[in-house]
């Protein structure tokens, strides 16, 4: 029952992060193993409301240390919740921060090309700040020449740091289970607790009766 109980939670989760924005607790455990330009790069580990999760960083010029807390609003990648991320304001924000997610998925596929894939996604908010290489730059260009029309977006989360001074934390891409994969769990779940129900039931007209 406990795990039933942990899943439950963490269904009740993916579905909340799927609708408008609520206040969350983020705490890094992890920096990624990867650098550019001798700057931490790559997937950062963290939790949130103290379940782990997977994370990249977006921000070129904001910084968070290895055991730091801080608060932020979950958003779903979708023009809605673009418009209250950290970069929202910026021309074609909804398309820019697309392209960081597709990106986000070539670094899983291109784990060797991690540090420049990151440098391409720091470049699409920050590109007065962030470096350039012929590496980070072929990605970049791969990225603003994709069409995404197609694409699936609805796995992608941005935590943006309730903090959005210039000395603020940093805001991240994360995902959560694909909407198919939330279907079969929440009917998994339903089909274990009602098999739970009827062993209960039985036993209980199995007792002798006193």
């Amino acid at each position: 029952m406990k795990k039933l109980f942990a899943l439950s939670v963490l269904l009740l989760l993916c579905l909340a992060a799927s609708g408008s924005a609520r206040a969350d607790s983020i705490t890094l455990t992890g920096v990624g193993s990867t650098t550019f330009n001798g700057v931490n790069g790559g997937f950062y580990s963290g939790t949130l409301d103290g379940n782990p999760l997977t994370m990249l960083c977006v921000s070129f010029n904001r910084t968070v240390t290895v055991g730091q807390t801080w608060q932020v609003s979950v958003f779903s990648l979708n023009a809605d919740g673009v418009s209250h991320a950290l970069y929202g304001m910026q021309a074609n924000a909804l398309l820019k921060y697309q392209q960081a997610a597709w990106l986000y998925d070539q670094m899983i596929a291109h784990p060797d090309q991690a540090g420049d894939i990151h440098g391409a996604i720091w470049n699409l908010f920050n590109p007065a700040l962030t470096p350039d290489t012929s590496g980070s730059s072929y990605w970049l260009s791969l990225a603003q020449t994709q069409n995404l029309s197609g694409y699936d977006f609805s796995r992608f989360r941005i935590l943006t740091p309730t903090d959005t001074s210039a000395n603020g934390p940093q805001e991240f891409l994360t995902t959560v289970p694909e909407p198919a994969t939330l279907l079969l769990l929440g009917s998994g779940l339903a089909g274990v607790a009602a098999k739970l129900r009827k062993r209960r039931k039985r036993s209980k007209e199995a007792e002798p009766s006193v």
